[in-house]
């Protein structure tokens, strides 16, 4: 889906709800609609933060027999990963703009959005840090660096594998 799509099945999906469901994008989706990459993705990873998530799946399901998406299009699978983000994520949580009237977007501020990229550290990964690293403020680049430190207590394959990426990248991790 590129970001047309994206819009479309949300708006479609957002007319499904009859109560407020409140869910931050993670990966493509937020890469796109927030973050200015120009690809596409296949699927929405979300985390839901507010709301009747049996009623989201059921959303889910009608706008994919609607529109002929995947049925999965929308998927929470990423919450397999979201031990990587630190408490205090929530206060870098960004609010996207779009008018809707039961569903209310998020998306992960950057340094949580490129701990996940590199944790999956697949092609498009790759392309979407190319876009977040540079773009990262000092504080984005300490949130960062603590967000490895963080993953360290309980993922050290995953810490490993930030630190390492990060130092390629000139990043130096104390």
């Amino acid at each position: 889906m590129d970001k047309r799509e994206l819009i479309e099945a949300l708006q479609a999906l957002d007319k499904k709800l009859s109560s407020p469901i409140d869910i931050v994008l993670i990966g493509g989706a937020a890469m796109i609609l927030y973050f200015g990459a120009s690809r596409a993705t296949r699927d929405i990873d979300v985390l839901v933060l507010r709301g009747d998530p049996t009623e989201l799946r059921q959303g889910v399901k009608s706008v994919a027999r609607e529109r002929n998406l995947l049925e999965d299009w929308m998927s929470d699978a990423g919450k397999g990963f979201a031990d990587i983000l630190p408490p205090d994520f929530y206060h870098r949580l960004v609010p996207l703009a779009f008018t809707f009237q039961n569903l209310c977007l998020y998306a992960l501020g950057r340094p949580e959005q490129a701990a996940m990229k590199i944790v999956a550290l697949r092609e498009q990964d790759l392309e979407d840090l190319e876009l977040l690293l540079p773009q990262m403020s000092g504080g984005e680049r300490q949130v960062l660096t603590g967000i490895v430190h963080h993953v360290s207590s309980f993922r050290l394959d995953w810490a490993q594998k930030m630190r390492y990426f990060l130092e390629e990248q000139g990043w130096r991790i104390d």
